[in-house]
């Protein structure tokens, strides 16, 4: 009786561990997701030269996000070390999720020292760089200890749709990554940060359908192959990107309808692989959304291929016909290249999510 008392305490410790663990994982990726839509929202303020405060809309939602994830990472710390003493596979969550909070926090210092100094900094920045890092890193950090704790707990079909907070905050955050590294918002008074313009483009060409690529098979392999959460996934990102990015513009407010058609990709690969899961079949469902990611990165990846090919000085008000002006040459270029990048994308996902999944 006294064993089987002590084993019962025992495992209602590590249940209720395991569930603090994933409500950090939960808050970790909602944090970054937070700051990720205010970061979008600041990028479109800055380019149409809006007045801002310390206290702006995009910065207040920024810095929530930061306290959101901040207390995500001290839950799952307590989760983690109560879990000590069982076998667990927590750390590899809970050591990522640290590290990108150190970075993510450090980023706010050394953000006001580099403005004190410099003033106003552009998208490359040490400081903003630092800040992307560490979101990116978090997001992985929550991705993983969500998946795992779903996959290992058997966790019902509903539960699931928790997979989508785990995987759009690190595909809004590498697509953070891949726009510093590729669009001309670097230039500053001190500083020339842009990258050259050839190398942006063959990062934006390869990185950009890479991304979308991975984040729809990775979701699709994370939840066993669950039908919907493709579409739900590709949707929450359009929705996403719209509002922070397009709607603001008002010179680009009635272009939403057409950005909203990018959903159909989505649909089309979540069906097929509903009736189809060969590798052929995913192979593809990467190539078919890699081959849209012009479409899918409307407006700002036009600046990134301006450079190169026109060579035009770019307002807000002009984005719209620039980008329209460069849609087919791009596709000429991109194409090809898109395509096997999401296919590439489609086997480095099925790799990850093996190493994700192993208990």
């Amino acid at each position: 009786m006294i064993f089987s008392t002590s084993n019962s305490s025992e495992s209602f410790l590590k249940i209720r561990s395991e569930i603090i663990f994933l409500i950090g994982s939960i808050l970790t990726s909602l944090g970054i997701l937070l700051v990720t839509v205010g970061g979008s929202w600041d990028i479109t303020n800055h380019l149409l030269s809006k007045p801002e405060s310390f206290f702006s809309p995009p910065h207040a939602l920024m810095y929530s996000g930061v306290a959101v994830s901040l207390l995500g990472v001290i839950l799952s710390f307590i989760g983690w070390r109560n879990l000590q003493k069982f076998k667990n596979s927590y750390f590899l969550s809970f050591k990522i999720q640290l590290i990108g909070i150190g970075l993510l926090t450090g980023a706010g210092p050394l953000d006001f020292i580099w403005h004190s100094y410099f003033g106003l900094d552009g998208l490359l920045s040490p400081p903003h760089f630092t800040l992307i890092t560490g979101m990116f890193l978090c997001s992985i950090g929550g991705m993983i200890g969500i998946s795992r704790y779903l996959k290992f707990n058997n966790s019902q079909y509903v539960s699931q749709y928790l997979l989508i907070l785990a995987v759009i905050p690190i595909w809004l955050s590498a697509s953070g990554i891949i726009s510093s590294l590729s669009l001309p918002f670097s230039s500053t008074d001190f500083f020339e940060f842009n990258p050259e313009p050839t190398i942006a483009f063959i990062i934006a060409s390869l990185a950009y359908p890479f991304l979308i690529s991975f984040s729809i098979t990775l979701i699709f392999r994370l939840s066993n192959y669950q039908f919907g959460l493709i579409s739900i996934l590709g949707g929450l990102f359009l929705l996403i990107y719209s509002t922070t990015a397009i709607i603001p513009n008002f010179a680009m407010s009635d272009t939403v309808q057409f950005y909203a058609l990018n959903l159909i990709p989505f649909v089309i690969v979540d069906i097929f692989l509903k009736l189809n899961r060969s590798k052929l079949s995913m192979f593809f469902a990467g190539g078919l959304v890699g081959s849209v990611f012009y479409m899918v990165y409307y407006p700002y990846v036009m600046y990134t291929y301006n450079e190169i090919l026109l060579g035009k000085l770019v307002s807000p008000s002009l984005i719209y016909f620039v980008y329209f002006e460069l849609i087919q040459t791009v596709l000429i270029y991109t194409m090809i290249p898109a395509i096997l990048m999401g296919i590439l994308a489609v086997v480095l996902s099925s790799k990850i999510s093996k190493k994700i999944l192993i208990n």
